[in-house]
């Protein structure tokens, strides 16, 4: 089965955080289907989030969580850039 780069962007007030994810599904649609239950449970507070354009709203639409992308990738492609991204090359 293919893998597949899940991108989430979290919105809360003017904060924005950009979330990196590894699926590996039979297809896109499957991909984009787990990766909506997971951001269903994103946020622990709220029982009963609401759902809005790819993603759920939590806390009374304070915190809103979506996919902002997903596309096909290697596990080698997601950890080079994982490593890229937490590595500190000091000069």
């Amino acid at each position: 089965m293919p893998d597949y780069w899940v991108k989430i962007t979290e919105k809360e007030e003017d904060k924005i955080q950009r979330h990196h994810y590894l699926v590996t599904a039979r297809n896109i649609i499957e991909a984009k289907k787990i990766a909506q239950e997971f951001i269903q449970h994103f946020c622990d507070e709220d029982d009963d989030p609401e759902m809005v354009a790819d993603g759920y709203a939590f806390c009374n639409k304070a915190i809103i969580v979506h996919i902002a992308d997903i596309k096909e990738t290697t596990k080698e492609a997601f950890k080079d850039f994982l490593l890229k991204m937490h590595t500190i090359e000091w000069k």
